[in-house]
């Protein structure tokens, strides 16, 4: 960033004739100067923190680039466990069915029976 340029025997001489005693003028003048002057260092450091914060947020994106990629694998483990969890399921549904009809029939046999 360029240097602000700022001509304190100017300002002096405009606050004179706006009627500000000469001394206070040029004191004012020369306050101004020096924290004009002290802009471009800050100007440096905001620059320096953006550039931080870039790295920062690539980061960021880094991070959530990795948890997408968990977050994939992830899901797709759950739905193997998933299929796999159903067929188990299903088996014993079909057990349980065989097992409910085989004592039904056991017990009507049972009925019967002279």
């Amino acid at each position: 960033m360029a240097a602000v340029r700022f001509d304190t025997l100017d300002y002096a001489r405009k606050l004179e004739r706006a009627g500000v005693p000469r001394d206070q003028a040029a004191l004012q003048a020369k306050a101004l100067g020096e924290a004009l002057a002290q802009v471009d260092p800050l100007h440096d450091d905001i620059a320096r923190l953006d550039r931080r914060f870039d790295q920062v947020d690539a980061r960021f994106d880094q991070v959530d680039a990795r948890f997408e990629q968990l977050e994939s694998k992830l899901d797709a483990r759950i739905d193997a466990l998933d299929v796999k969890l159903t067929g188990k399921i299903a088996t014993l549904h079909w057990m349980f069915g065989t097992t409910v009809a085989m004592v039904a029939a056991i017990f009507v046999q049972q009925l019967l029976r002279p």
